[in-house]
């Protein structure tokens, strides 16, 4: 989903890539941009194809749903395309995401629903909305641009015995987002996300996102699955990949927005 399941991005999920570690030079005095910027530019995948679960928890119920994500790398911008499979009363519901380099550029996002045949563009406020009834935020599942945000380098944490640099980010436009400030914590081994804490308008802590399954694949490490908790209730959703292969050859396509009705 950030709907990255890799490394960050300046967030999140988003996006779900994988990342390769490449190690910072010895005496480089890391500010916590080099972390984002190091953390970004370390994966060397073109494309990804992905199988994923979605299962949305709310207290004993539980909604589990199939998707196919599949994402590719353009001079300008990154496009993400999903399509869930399972059930049949969501069949064919399709994202499409592109995101920008440009961070003047708003991203665009649109969403295909076949119930009314109808190509909708998502924009504005609607960004900030909920992903298919989940704890997942609309703007939670594109990549986001590193400087999107500024960052304030805090004191190094260890996460479950994982020594780990810690990062405060803040939107560059602030209107734009759900949240005003993201502390994440980038893995010094893998430089993938272990954890990230958002923040709402209000300055309370409203989310958590916190990634497993450490898998290297084709050489590239990916956490095969994340968790998003929405503080102070009995919701989460779980976000779990089921098979990935990078560097597939994926036909453009498939990321216009006329071709969502596919």
């Amino acid at each position: 989903m950030q709907f990255m399941f890799s490394r960050k991005s300046g967030i999140v999920l988003a996006a779900l890539l994988g990342v390769q570690l490449i190690l910072p030079a010895s005496g480089w005095a890391l500010t916590g941009r080099d972390v984002a910027l190091k953390a970004d530019q370390v994966d060397t995948s073109r494309t990804s194809d992905m199988s994923m679960a979605m299962i949305i928890k709310r207290g004993d119920q539980q909604l589990v749903r199939f998707m196919a994500m599949k994402k590719k790398k353009f001079p300008d911008s990154e496009k993400q395309h999903i399509r869930f499979l399972e059930p049949g009363d969501i069949r064919n519901t399709a994202y499409l995401t592109w995101s920008y380099r440009d961070i003047n550029k708003d991203d665009d996002m649109w969403v295909y629903m076949p119930a009314e045949s109808l190509v909708r563009r998502i924009s504005g406020g609607s960004k900030k909305g909920s992903f298919m009834r989940s704890d997942y935020a609309n703007e939670d599942i594109s990549r986001r641009e590193v400087d999107k945000d500024t960052y304030t380098l805090l004191p190094d944490e260890a996460l479950s015995g994982v020594d780990c640099h810690v990062l405060e980010a803040k939107a560059v436009f602030p209107e734009k987002t759900n949240y005003s400030k993201r502390i994440i914590w980038i893995r010094k081994d893998i430089w993938l996300p272990a954890k990230i804490d958002f923040y709402d308008q209000g300055g309370n802590r409203c989310k958590e996102l916190v990634f497993g399954g450490y898998k290297e694949i084709q050489g590239i490490w990916t956490a095969t699955r994340q968790r998003m908790r929405t503080v102070g209730s009995d919701s989460e959703t779980i976000m779990e990949i089921r098979e990935v292969a990078y560097n597939t050859p994926i036909a453009e396509d498939i990321f216009l927005p006329q071709d969502l009705k596919r």
